[in-house]
């Protein structure tokens, strides 16, 4: 060695030589994966620990702190951090596909990072038990060791708690409430708190100590007590010395002792080794002195009086002034008082009389006047010069409801004075405890004269009044801008519960359910110290998935790990030398150099990593896909990878989504790296408003009628700030159109709801929120992994799979063989055993003839010609052997042990029978684990793709209101009915919006919208919201960018396939009609195009296709109709103005426009027919051979008798074959559907029948055949 040696070297050689030496390390064993088992060093040494200590997946959790320090110590010398956070994503069911960490508590979320692993408070913290309220120090004397007993979790649920961890000393920080609760604890302690999410919504929090501010809200549980149910046994502390006056001491904790502690505790002292006690109060006193007789039987007591007043006793038999010490009554001066621990760990009763005897002593009610409530405020106090006594007082009263003020110091006697106060607090203490003398409880119970809607000033929940009334406009809770009810108080909350459950939404009234039941005390961060020296730390273990306990009053918690059984298949036959093995960090073990790995890990669950001038990024998949894959693959070695694209589709990640256009990746997969485009699960739905909402709406528009959900997320998106981006998204303005947005998500999923605006375009800010935020993101595949565990290397999916399949058949060669020399080596010892007992006399002659036992081992080899090991298992053989029954299962297992031998030897000869067993294994693992793909591969690229083709083609119903509010129904939810029946509500609009237009399309179909002003737009029929029967709709001004003035008068559907359409027939309300050829419809912009030209006066009123040879029959409000052939009017363009199609007389109108198409097929009955249908519901049927083909441009015939009973004519129809039901919509919304064949055939100038029972006022608006 050259130590001390100088060695001149170049600069930028050292450099180049460390700058590579450091690369190759942070690559090799830090950052990237191993192609073979897809796992980086520190996962594989984590997973590796755990196989080690037996944390299989039924096995009992253990603490995370004790899993990375075991990983620390045997195998990875690095930072615990860094091993946790990555024992963390191994458990995250959102990071990993099939998780490899069965974990317990906070592991994270996607919007939270995991909780800290090592949780950890100071040794005086008082922790609720079942066994009492115990000091955490005190619950186990060793370092971690076993315990069993229950803890209260934050739902005021029993617990058990089965481990105790000294952590050792760590760096302490204390908190302090404003009402001077406190808690210390490590820096990575986490507490529950209390504040509101990104959506500005009250919720819980998991805070770290280190993370605490003044801003901050704790929670302190006083709702859920828990104390010890069983009688506490005094015998062990009776005192043992045999010198002592014989006096009767109790041998259980019972009412009497506990108040004379609580008394001793108040007016007590030690004065040369005696206890001395005095109070004023006669009663009192002689209640003292009594039970200290009664107690101590045979005890004297010496007395004195000290005032005209005032007596004291003294007691001074050592025998019961040891047993009081050794019970916890404290020999010492008054600053260091504290609670005797035996009554911390008595049952309630017990300790109710101990507080009762504790604040007679030195507890008092005080009355201050106080004009503006009822002239007075009443306040329990209580004084000690002992700061622990009162924070030990604080801490036992919260367990039983009582909340107590920041206790401060009394500068006249230097006492700490603790207040209870607030009417309700001061009710619980008068029904829960009460003080002993008459006087106190007669001034105490003047608290029912204070004013029951009296507002503590320090018992309130936050953020809720100012939640409430920023998201409701009810004036029971906002009025305009004052303040009308309260509901941040309990009582307040609960007197106004039943108004407000009317009103709230339902994930609201969850809330307010929730507080009133747990009914925590919200408390506000005073003081947070970070303190200089280390102090000593414990924690516990908690059998439940929250993991969550109550200590000083705070809720806190911690997190436990074990495998699971996907990551058990990564080690199973790890112990059969199926791989390479190293040294550890300080060669005192051994470490795979990689895992046996059944999984195809790597692409399983994926990998990121980033080392030195590269990085690896692969997305998880799904397992069933990649072993079709891998199976195809042993069976075609020539398949490329776009063959093995078939099986594999894609990533499949955890959080599901969608993920596009498969062409990119198979590209992506075949060069290793490339852009995979993914979005989130969205969805507009019409929204449910609450009861509240419906009330405040009424006679005004509704606002927030549409929602957009997010059901899924994308890949690696933290949801909460996803929901922070598109709140500052909506401030910038760079996103209009949304009213709220909130989130809903639960253990059952993720469920964030976008509130709309009534006017905005739901669509729209959905391909805004695509565009700005992480709903669309791309996943930068990078599949680079360390090949022969050295090279890094960019690999296509077909290499991954490959490497996989090489290491795999190099696993099961290895334990083949491994199986294989177990099996010849056990056989060849039945071979010598079956040889014995063939010959069992001459061995047992043998045996008894040698002197010793190696001469016998000697004789035997020499006589049977055994080997020594065959000799050695004979000598060990037990006399049972040589039972007729065991020696058949000796040669049974021989026979057995032959054939195995055969199998496995006859598998290392040949590649394809380990190929076949390497299948084989894939498919069990595929039918133990595979599930349900969540990631939906869709095929084309994102606005590449045709969007009918996500669209089923299926028929709808397209429904306009006049009031301009526009929807797509199923026609299934119109069930038929008899003719004359009421119908069914179909659509709820406003008394000033009726249905104008009802027709049938294909969801494929083009629909064209003509305006009265004689413009037309266009859009796909999917494109039409599709909303529920009783729904309003959509307004149209969020579809098509029509005027405010302007109205739909017509829609037309046209066929996106090649059709007979040829032309578009127009009809204006005052006669006039025109053809346009159907070209000139195909290119119509957003904004609309001139589809005729009007005179003054004139409105667009009807539009239908034609093929060019059919005729036209026009119906109008008086009962008249024509008949003329199409040919008649000559095609014009759209800027033409047409020709007239009939004479009106005055005051009428054209309300019926219809095609009898030429060149049909043979007409069934309902094709020969007009069907007419008149305002008071009144419908017929007449031949249309009874209209004859008239000229263009006449008046025409009479076609109804139109009578007041009647009405006047709103809708012809011609009746096509296919048409076979009727629905009719009524202004108020009725809908009716009947059979077409129900309808009778009546004259031509007859009236009709009723068809349609309407209610008064109502009449027929629309109608449609089906």
């Amino acid at each position: 060695m050259e130590i001390g040696y100088i060695k001149k070297r170049e600069i930028v050689e050292e450099m180049k030589e460390s700058y590579l030496d450091y690369a190759m390390s942070v690559i090799i064993a830090r950052a990237l994966p191993d192609v073979r088992d897809g796992l980086k060093p520190v996962h594989r040494r984590i997973l590796y620990v755990m196989w080690e200590d037996g944390l299989r997946h039924n096995a009992k959790f253990r603490k995370s702190a004790t899993v990375v320090g075991s990983c620390l110590g045997r195998y990875h010398p690095h930072g615990d951090i860094a091993v946790y956070d990555a024992m963390a994503r191994m458990a995250q069911d959102f990071s990993l596909r099939y998780p490899l960490i069965d974990g317990q508590g906070n592991w994270g979320s996607t919007e939270d990072s995991q909780a800290a692993m090592r949780y950890c408070l100071v040794g005086d913290t008082s922790v609720l038990t079942n066994k009492g309220l115990i000091p955490i120090e005190k619950i186990s004397h060793k370092k971690e060791g076993t315990i069993n007993f229950q803890i209260l979790s934050y739902q005021g649920k029993q617990i058990k708690a089965s481990k105790f961890f000294n952590s050792g000393k760590h760096k302490i920080i204390e908190i302090m409430t404003e009402q001077g609760y406190k808690l210390k604890g490590s820096y990575n302690h986490p507490v529950l708190c209390w504040g509101l999410n990104d959506f500005g919504f009250p919720t819980l929090k998991w805070k770290l100590l280190k993370d605490i501010s003044t801003d901050d809200y704790v929670i302190l549980n006083r709702n859920f007590p828990l104390f010890n149910r069983k009688e506490l046994n005094l015998k062990a502390f009776h005192p043992k010395n045999p010198k002592y006056k014989e006096v009767k001491l109790p041998e259980i904790m019972n009412s009497d002792l506990a108040f004379l502690l609580g008394a001793l505790v108040a007016e007590g002292s030690f004065h040369q080794k005696q206890i001395l006690f005095n109070n004023q109060d006669s009663e009192f006193y002689k209640r003292i002195k009594n039970i200290i007789k009664s107690q101590f039987a045979g005890v004297k007591l010496y007395e004195r009086q000290i005032k005209s007043n005032c007596w004291e006793l003294s007691l001074y038999h050592q025998k019961a002034v040891n047993f009081l010490e050794n019970i916890g009554l404290n020999n010492s001066v008054s600053g260091k008082k504290e609670i005797p621990f035996t009554i911390l760990r008595s049952k309630k009763e017990l300790i109710r009389q101990f507080l009762t005897g504790l604040f007679e002593g030195d507890g008092c009610v005080i009355i201050h006047k106080d004009k503006r409530h009822n002239g007075q405020s009443i306040a329990i106090a209580y004084d000690s010069k002992s700061l622990k006594l009162i924070e030990q007082l604080k801490t036992l009263l919260l367990n039983f409801g009582v909340v107590t003020s920041l206790p401060y110091r009394d500068k006249r006697n230097g006492c700490y004075k603790l207040l209870v106060s607030g009417r309700e607090n001061i009710q619980i203490f008068q029904k829960e405890i009460d003080f002993f003398s008459g006087r106190k409880k007669a001034v105490l119970a003047q608290i029912s004269t204070i004013n029951p809607n009296r507002m503590s000033k320090t018992d309130y929940i936050p953020f809720l009044n100012e939640y409430l009334r920023s998201n409701y406009k009810d004036s029971f809770i906002h009025c305009n801008g004052e303040q009308r009810n309260n509901f941040d108080r309990y009582n307040k909350l609960q007197k106004n519960y039943r108004q407000l459950k009317k009103i709230l939404k339902p994930q609201d009234q969850k809330l307010i359910d929730w507080i009133i039941k747990n009914n925590f005390f919200f408390n506000k961060i005073k003081t947070v110290k970070k303190l200089n020296q280390k102090e000593t730390v414990y924690s516990i273990k908690v059998e439940s998935k929250c993991h969550s306990f109550i200590a000083n009053g705070f809720i806190n918690h911690n997190t436990e790990a074990r495998l699971s059984k996907t990551a058990e298949e990564m080690l199973f036959d790890i112990e059969k030398e199926t791989v390479d093995w190293t040294d550890n960090y300080d060669a005192t073990r051994q470490e795979p150099m990689v895992l046996p790995a059944k999984l195809p890990q790597l692409l399983l669950n994926g990998s990121m990593g980033i080392a030195v001038g590269m990085a690896t990024n692969i997305p998880p998949h799904h397992l069933g896909e990649l072993v079709d894959g891998i199976t195809y693959l042993i069976e075609h070695p020539q398949a490329a990878t776009e063959e093995l694209c078939q099986f594999i589709k894609g990533p499949d990640f955890p959080t599901g989504g969608f993920i596009y256009d498969r062409q990119t990746i198979i590209q992506a997969y075949s060069a290793g790296k490339g852009p995979i485009v993914s979005r989130a699960k969205t969805e507009i739905v019409e929204k449910k408003a609450s009861l509240g909402e419906r009330q405040a709406s009424l006679g005004e528009r509704q606002a927030g009628q549409f929602q957009i959900l997010i059901t899924e997320m994308t890949y690696g998106t933290n949801k909460a700030a996803l929901v922070e981006k598109i709140a500052d998204l909506v401030k910038e303005k760079k996103i209009e159109g949304i009213k709220d947005i909130r989130d809903e998500s639960d253990k059952e999923g993720v469920r964030v709801v976008i509130d709309l605006k009534n006017d905005a375009f739901a669509q729209k800010i959905l391909n805004r929120l695509f565009k700005l935020t992480d709903l669309q993101k791309t996943f930068h595949l990078n599949m680079l992994a360390i090949v022969d565990g050295i090279q890094p290397q960019i690999l296509s999916l077909k290499a991954v799979l490959e490497h996989y399949i090489k290491h795999r058949q190099n696993v099961v060669r290895r334990r083949a063989q491994f199986e294989l020399t177990q099996a010849k080596e056990r056989a060849h010892i039945l071979e010598g055993l079956a040889k014995a007992l063939d010959h069992i006399d001459a061995v047992i002659n043998t045996i008894k003839k040698s002197s010793t036992r190696e001469e016998a081992h000697k004789n035997l080899v020499k006589k049977f010609k055994l080997t020594d090991r065959q000799t050695t298992a004979i000598l060990e053989m037990r006399l049972q052997t040589l039972a007729g029954l065991e020696q058949k299962k000796i040669k049974d297992e021989l026979k057995e042990k032959k054939k195995l031998i055969e199998g496995l030897e006859d598998l290392l000869k040949s590649p394809r029978k380990i190929l076949t067993l390497i299948k084989k294994e894939l498919q069990e693992i595929k039918e133990k684990y595979s599930d349900e793909r969540r990631t939906k591969v869709i095929a084309n690229p994102i606005g590449q793709f045709k969007e009918e083709e996500l669209v089923p083609e299926e028929e709808c119903i397209i429904i306009l209101t006049q009031g301009g509010y526009v929807k797509r129904v199923k026609p299934q939810i119109y069930r038929a009915q008899k003719r004359g029946g009421r119908g069914i509500v179909g659509i709820t609009p406003r008394e000033e919006d009726m249905v104008g237009h009802f027709l049938t399309a294909s969801s494929h179909d083009f629909i064209l919208f003509f305006t009265d002003q004689g413009r037309v737009f266009r859009t796909k029929a999917f494109e039409i919201f599709e909303a529920s029967r009783t729904s309003r709709g959509q307004a149209i001004m969020n579809i098509l960018q029509i005027g405010p003035e302007e109205k739909i008068t017509a829609i037309v559907p046209l066929k996106t396939k090649k059709s007979e359409i040829k032309f578009l027939l127009m009809v204006t309300k005052n006669g006039t009609i025109k053809k346009t050829a159907v070209e000139e419809f195909e290119q119509v912009r957003r904004s609309g195009l001139i589809a005729i030209k009007l005179d003054k006066g004139d409105e667009l009123k009807w539009a239908k296709p034609s093929s060019g040879q059919d005729e036209i029959i026009l119906v109008t409000n008086l009962g008249q109709s024509i008949r003329f052939k199409e040919k008649d009017i000559r095609p014009m363009g759209r800027g033409a103005a047409g020709v007239r199609g009939i004479r009106l007389k005055k005051d009428d109108k054209i309300v019926g426009m219809d095609m009898v198409i030429a060149n049909s097929k043979q007409p069934t009955a309902n094709s020969k027919n007009l069907l007419i249908i008149t305002e008071n519901g009144f419908g017929k049927k007449t031949e249309l051979k009874h209209y004859r083909i008239q000229k263009r441009g006449g008046s025409g015939i009479k076609t109804a008798k139109i009578t007041n009973k009647t009405g006047k004519i709103v809708a012809g129809r011609v009746l096509e074959e296919e048409s076979e039901d009727l629905i009719a919509i009524s202004q108020k919304g009725q809908v009716i559907r009947m059979k077409l064949k129900d309808i009778r055939a009546a004259g031509r100038t007859t009236q009709g029948v009723k068809i349609m029972k309407l209610t008064k006022d109502d009449r027929v608006a629309s109608v449609a055949c089906i």
